[in-house]
C-alpha cells in the first residue's frame, strides 16, 4: 500500500499542475483604461527635437467605443500646431494593456502609425514608432 500511494502521490500531483497550466500566458487580464476625454498636448518630440508650448500647441479628442479583456478601441480627433505647421487628423485607435500597444488608423490622412501608450493619473503618452517617417512622441494632459 506504501508502494501505490508513494507513486500515486507524485503522479496525481503532477496531473493537476498539468491539467492547470496553458499555452495562453497569464490568466490575469488588466482592462485597458478609459481614455475618453479631451487633453492639451504638453509636449511633442520628433527626430530629437521637443517642443513645449507655446511652440507646439495642440488637442486630442478621445472617444472609446467598446472593450474586450485587455483590448479598447475608439476614435479620435486631432489637431497640432508645430512651427512646421498644423497637422489635423482623426480616425480609430487601438489600445492593449498586455503589451502596452498603440495603434491608429487614420481616415484623414490615410495610413496607420503604432506604438505604445501609457496613462499615468491624467497624463497620456503616445509613442509613434512606425511609419518611421512619422515617429514621434506626444504627451498629453487631460482636462
Amino acid at each position: 500500500m506504501r508502494r501505490i500511494r508513494s507513486i500515486l502521490v507524485p503522479l496525481i500531483a503532477v496531473t493537476l499542475f498539468a491539467g492547470s497550466c496553458d499555452d495562453e500566458g497569464p490568466t490575469n487580464v488588466v482592462p485597458p483604461p478609459d481614455l475618453s476625454g479631451t487633453y492639451d498636448l504638453t509636449s511633442f518630440t520628433q527626430a530629437g527635437v521637443t517642443l513645449t508650448p507655446p511652440a507646439v500647441s495642440g488637442t486630442i479628442t478621445v472617444a472609446e467605443t467598446s472593450r474586450t479583456g485587455s483590448v479598447a478601441t475608439g476614435t479620435y480627433a486631432i489637431d497640432i500646431t508645430t512651427p512646421a505647421g498644423q497637422v489635423i487628423d482623426n480616425g480609430t485607435y487601438s489600445i492593449d494593456t498586455n503589451d502596452g500597444s498603440w495603434s491608429q488608423d487614420s481616415s484623414t490622412l490615410g495610413f496607420q502609425s503604432i506604438g505604445t501608450f501609457s496613462l499615468v493619473g491624467s497624463t497620456l503618452t503616445v509613442e509613434v514608432t512606425a511609419p518611421a517617417a512619422t515617429a514621434n512622441t506626444s504627451v498629453w494632459q487631460r482636462r
